[in-house]
């Protein structure tokens, strides 16, 4: 028996091979199946993006038990049920990958109202929310994902700039951003959207074969899935 932590595309990846090679999985994750990329399908220019994945989690039949994994030694998970303990002592780890915070990202200033990182402002669109009216997006390094995002913003009635830059950024505005200084240059915004990297995702520092995003972290799905490749062969 393997039990494996995290049902986004890296963890129901990993338990389909699992099973190819005739060993049981047991696949659990505090949300429910599916990931960011369960964000990432609620809006249509990242479910379009994203298609080949996404499409990946939802037609998988692998069960997944709803469970916030706690320790791998000894085994421990709260459930619905409260907290159990198992014997298990195989296990893949395969949380994924978080945003940097704006201010790792050296986006300075005053910390007012309307500054997001990426996969906040993601959560928050998929969820239906209207996170501003002007919008700037500055991310520290290209990823694919900032056009198929910045076509859903416009789209959406937003305006919307994206700048990919590494220069520091100062933040100003009472209650809420107004304007952002970055490379000598001063916009205008009431909503800011930083993208300055990814870190994994393993708060327990849970003990296991790491798999996926917790490794690349990344919005790159390519890699993440090479890594599931490399990880299993």
């Amino acid at each position: 028996m393997v039990v494996v932590v995290g049902a986004g595309y890296a963890g129901i990846s990993v338990a389909e091979k699992l099973r190819e090679k005739d060993v049981e999985a047991k696949v659990y994750d505090m949300r429910g199946k599916g990931g960011e990329l369960a964000d990432f399908a609620r809006i249509e220019e990242l479910k379009e993006y994203y298609a080949k994945y996404i499409e990946k989690v939802e037609e998988s039949d692998v069960e997944v038990i709803k469970g916030c994994v706690i320790s791998t030694n000894p085994f421990k998970v709260i459930s619905p049920r409260g907290l159990e303990v198992g014997k298990e002592d195989n296990f893949f780890i395969c949380t994924g990958a978080v945003d940097l915070t704006p201010a790792a990202s050296e986006i300075y200033g005053k910390r007012v109202g309307g500054i997001y990182t990426l996969e906040t402002a993601i959560r928050l669109l998929a969820m239906g929310k209207r996170i501003g009216n002007k919008v700037l997006v500055i991310a520290r390094k290209e990823e694919g994902i900032l056009k198929p995002l910045e076509s859903h913003l416009a789209e959406s009635g937003y305006e919307v700039e994206v700048l990919v830059s590494e220069e520091p950024a100062e933040v100003y505005g009472s209650r809420r951003v107004e304007k952002v200084e970055i490379g000598g240059e001063s916009i205008s915004c009431d909503a800011l959207v930083v993208y300055g990297g990814r870190v994994p995702f393993n708060p327990k520092n849970l003990k296991g074969r790491l798999a996926g995003n917790v490794v690349e972290c990344t919005y790159d799905y390519e890699k993440v899935e090479k890594n599931v490749q490399s990880t299993m062969f």
